[in-house]
């Protein structure tokens, strides 16, 4: 009973965000309109609350499911490291990856929880590769055995796809997993 409890409140937070992601898409499918203007637009003032915005935005259904299926099974390997700590993982990375989006990206607007993902990814791996404990080795094999692939993401540039976005969250995870290796 101990294990399904653990394992309910490891997945429930990651699920709650996908949920708000999802919803976010419904909502704006529904409404006339989109919430681009919420976007991430580099180097602007009026565009840095697309730091916080922009993960929760996305373009179409087929950019949603892109970022919603590693989010979910990711965001469920940062949890299980510590599931107290995943909200406040969570918002430091989305606020690093954003801000380092928002000064490397080039002129449009970005959105898309693909930095988050990219983060996330490095983090797992960086934080295994750090603490050498068994639990974060495993998470950072299954998590690289699973979306290594990503790795060449950071090496293909693609109209409408913010490299900056994936590079920023690249980095964000690293140094936060460098930053939390003490902890």
């Amino acid at each position: 009973m101990a294990y399904r409890n653990k394992l309910k409140r490891v997945i429930s937070q990651p699920v709650l965000l996908a949920i708000i992601i999802l919803a976010v898409f419904v909502i704006e499918v529904v409404l006339p309109g989109n919430f681009t203007w919420l976007g991430l637009r580099p180097r602007s003032i009026s565009g840095l609350t697309g730091v916080f915005f922009s993960p929760f935005l996305h373009a179409n259904l087929s950019h949603l499911l892109s970022n919603i299926v590693p989010l979910l099974i990711m965001g469920s390997f940062v949890s299980a490291l510590d599931p107290s700590q995943f909200g406040r993982r969570t918002g430091i990375l989305i606020v690093i990856s954003g801000g380092l989006t928002w000064l490397l990206s080039s002129s449009g607007v970005v959105i898309g929880a693909s930095g988050l993902v990219f983060a996330y990814w490095s983090f797992l791996i960086t934080n295994g590769f750090l603490r050498k404990q068994i639990k974060d080795v495993v998470i950072a094999f299954v998590t690289f055995l699973i979306y290594g692939a990503m790795i060449f993401a950071l090496f293909k540039f693609q109209y409408g796809i913010s490299w900056a976005g994936h590079f920023s969250g690249v980095v964000a995870g690293i140094v936060y997993a460098f930053v939390q290796r003490r902890k």
